[in-house]
């Protein structure tokens, strides 16, 4: 760097044939003082695969991701190309790239940043998403396997999230591990918070905060009609829609529209499911909101039409066992009659029966809701 330095100073000597042999030697000194600045304030890259992925600690993303470690066959899709390739460990790759790791030994370290990776185990695939130039947002796209993303704890809000079917995880902080199964009817995804938070949101449903060692499993059929979710650890806290209902302000007189939002727990063995539809007349998808608790008992149900305030029928009345029979009982008192008959229920879901009490079609016609 020194003999760099002095070539490219050297026109500057020139000035010297006009100086002293003392003003000489003093300039040439100065010369190597920054020569040594310099090379020490440049860093050290002799060794490419040693420093890749490691620098600009200040920047929350690279401009690019870097392959920091590859292990076994990994090989990557760039855009625009028809044959995968072998992935080059210290390597930045262009955004829109898939990866995949090939054996149940090979394993992936993509670094995004300084201090955020993503980390492909076995047999799996993921794709970076595109961005623009100078964007600072950066994501990935779920395609099979287990993935492990980390980013820093401190993650400024919507930056980063992991895409797939049916779902976006977004706000990650710390560690998330995600399992990715396609079946015959559609995709399913363990999705397990590790580490400080995380939040996921689909169609109907969201969850704005995951614990560390939270976990749920999510399904969503090929067509998108159908999402199921299944509560594995922890309690996740999950709002879901139950449409949208008008009211009108008594002070101002205006006429609003609100949506309308159940909070349900989402613990171990308990499920939600939700179906939608196409209707007839109108785009908007009519939807069936369920949830169950852990022995399989259907406890709330409602459907409405998206974005659609002429159409929500909200509750559809009680449904545990305990709730049918008071209904029961009640429907009987006031048809003065003891006659009630005694139907067997299946929950839709939870692949247990109980049986239960449903009033008569002569006593339903007097019932009253």
């Amino acid at each position: 760097m020194k003999n760099i330095t002095r070539i490219l100073a050297a026109s500057s000597i020139a000035f010297a044939l006009n100086a002293s042999a003392e003003e000489l030697d003093d300039f040439i000194a100065n010369l190597d003082e920054v020569a040594e600045e310099t090379d020490n304030a440049l860093p050290d890259i002799s060794n490419k695969s040693e420093n890749a992925g490691k620098k600009d600690s200040s920047k929350t993303f690279y401009t690019l991701p870097c392959c920091r470690t590859v292990n076994g066959t990994v090989e990557i899709l760039k855009p625009g190309d028809k044959a995968w390739a072998p992935v080059e460990e210290g390597r930045y790759y262009p955004l829109g790239s898939k990866y995949r790791t090939v054996g149940a030994s090979s394993e992936l370290s993509l670094a995004f940043g300084y201090s955020s990776e993503v980390v492909l185990q076995g047999d799996s695939s993921i794709g970076t998403l595109l961005a623009g130039f100078g964007e600072k947002k950066r994501g990935i796209s779920l395609g099979s396997g287990t993935i492990i993303v980390k980013v820093p704890n401190n993650l400024p809000e919507g930056l980063f999230t992991v895409n797939a079917p049916g779902f976006v995880a977004y706000n990650p902080a710390g560690e998330s591990k995600y399992v990715y199964t396609k079946t015959l009817d559609g995709d399913e995804v363990v999705v397990r918070c590790v580490t400080k938070t995380l939040s996921v949101k689909g169609r109907n449903f969201d969850m704005p905060l995951m614990r560390a060692a939270n976990e749920f499993k999510i399904r969503t059929s090929n067509d998108f009609l159908v999402t199921s979710l299944y509560g594995n650890s922890g309690d996740i806290l999950v709002k879901l829609d139950q449409g949208c209902f008008s009211h009108r302000d008594l002070g101002t007189g205006e006429t609003k529209i609100e949506e309308k939002i159940l909070d349900w727990k989402l613990s171990p063995r308990t499920a939600v499911r939700i179906y939608r539809g196409k209707t007839e007349l109108g785009n908007n998808l009519s939807v069936t909101v369920m949830t169950f608790d852990a022995r399989g008992d259907l406890k709330n149900r409602c459907a409405f039409t998206e974005y659609c305030v002429e159409v929500n029928s909200g509750e559809l009345g009680p449904t545990s066992k305990k709730a049918r029979e008071a209904l029961a009982k009640r429907a009987a008192d006031m048809a003065g009659t003891e006659e009630v008959e005694a139907v067997e229920t299946e929950a839709v879901d939870g692949g247990e029966t109980s049986s239960s009490s449903e009033p008569t079609q002569e006593t339903s016609d007097n019932l009253m809701i």
